[in-house]
């Protein structure tokens, strides 16, 4: 059978930019082309809500205009994941504060919608959310320790410069790609996307493949039976891959993550087999779903001495491809650290920006 290489295969998953890196793509969130990207616009305003929500915080502001005219607006800020990195906290700006804010605006000049770049509090102190802050504002860690069994923080290592990779993640995925090897049914299902039903902003679960190589850290922690992946950002994402075990428990029941087995090489090559999925929309591309026939074959190997680890994997759906797709790519070792506790999805927060124009 014919196997497709995916080389972008990451569904997008998040704006996601911290102050030591830059690691996005975009897809099962909204594309930011609808704000002005390439211009900042400051403004004075006094903070009338706070929103401290999954998957993005928005503030929401009155701001007199240069007529001298109060206007309504609402920021959109960062993820909690990538403001708690960058020194924010959930009781920083309350309501009631003013403050003054750099923004992308919105490109209709009637909509009082803006993604929020920095803010300056009252004490002089700015704080970055999506904007990259200098060097000289990045906090000072300790050196990064190698990995000798998988074990740690890790940050996929998406192509291109970071300035590249957060215009990618800024302006979206651009929709499924039409070189897969799809059925017809796939074909009927891409050639109806529309980025409006994304199962993100219906505040849905994402799946595999879509969960391994985006946005946002992993936390891998072994047990002697066991390996458990945590997911920065993502509630209810965590997966265990198990080393003792071929088979699902009774009690198991299917879900997006499906259940996984690992065994070790003899070159410590970690390989991981997915089967038992339930059945996903969006699960296998951008407008194209999954079935409860998905197979996906992971192999990790640590790579740079602990300091990077590569993974390549094959998947299958014989109800949505008619050959199987490889993808590969390759992580970058990170501080190891907890999460910021997440809430659980805001439905309104996730399609806030259906809203507007």
């Amino acid at each position: 059978m014919k196997k497709v290489v995916l080389r972008n295969v990451a569904v997008a998953v998040a704006l996601a930019l911290s102050a030591v890196a830059v690691s996005p793509e975009a897809g099962a969130h909204h594309s930011r082309a609808q704000f002005q990207l390439d211009k900042l616009t400051p403004m004075k305003a006094k903070i009338t809500r706070v929103r401290w929500s999954n998957p993005h915080v928005f503030y929401a502001g009155t701001v007199i205009n240069e007529k001298g005219v109060a206007e309504e607006w609402v920021f959109e800020g960062h993820s909690i994941s990538g403001l708690v990195r960058l020194g924010w906290s959930q009781d920083l700006i309350k309501v009631g504060d003013t403050v003054e804010v750099m923004v992308n605006r919105h490109r209709d000049p009637t909509e009082r919608f803006a993604l929020l770049d920095r803010v300056t509090l009252a004490n002089g102190k700015t704080y970055y959310s999506v904007g990259v802050p200098p060097a000289s504002q990045v906090a000072q860690r300790p050196a990064i320790q190698p990995s000798k069994d998988f074990s740690g923080n890790w940050r996929y290592k998406f192509p291109g410069s970071a300035e590249e990779v957060r215009r990618r993640v800024l302006l979206g995925s651009g929709g499924p790609r039409q070189d897969l090897p799809y059925t017809a049914v796939a074909k009927a299902q891409a050639a109806k996307y529309d980025p409006k039903n994304a199962p993100a902003l219906t505040c849905e679960p994402i799946s595999m493949p879509a969960i391994l190589m985006t946005v946002y850290e992993y936390k891998w922690i072994r047990h002697p039976d066991r390996i458990v992946i945590e997911k920065e950002q993502y509630t209810d994402m965590t997966r265990t891959i198990w080393l003792n075990r071929t088979t699902p428990p009774a009690d198991y029941k299917p879900n997006p993550m499906g259940f996984s087995v690992g065994r070790f090489e003899p070159d410590g090559t970690l390989v991981v087999e997915t089967t038992h999925f339930s059945p996903v929309r969006w699960g296998n591309h951008p407008s194209v779903d999954s079935s409860d026939k998905k197979k996906i074959v992971e192999r990790y190997k640590l790579i740079d001495g602990g300091m990077g680890m590569s993974l390549t994997y094959t998947q299958e759906d014989p109800v949505y491809f008619t050959a199987p797709v490889t993808a590969s790519g390759t992580f970058t070792k990170s501080h190891d650290s907890t999460f910021a506790k997440q809430p659980p999805c805001d439905l309104e927060a996730a399609s806030e920006h259906l809203r507007y124009k």
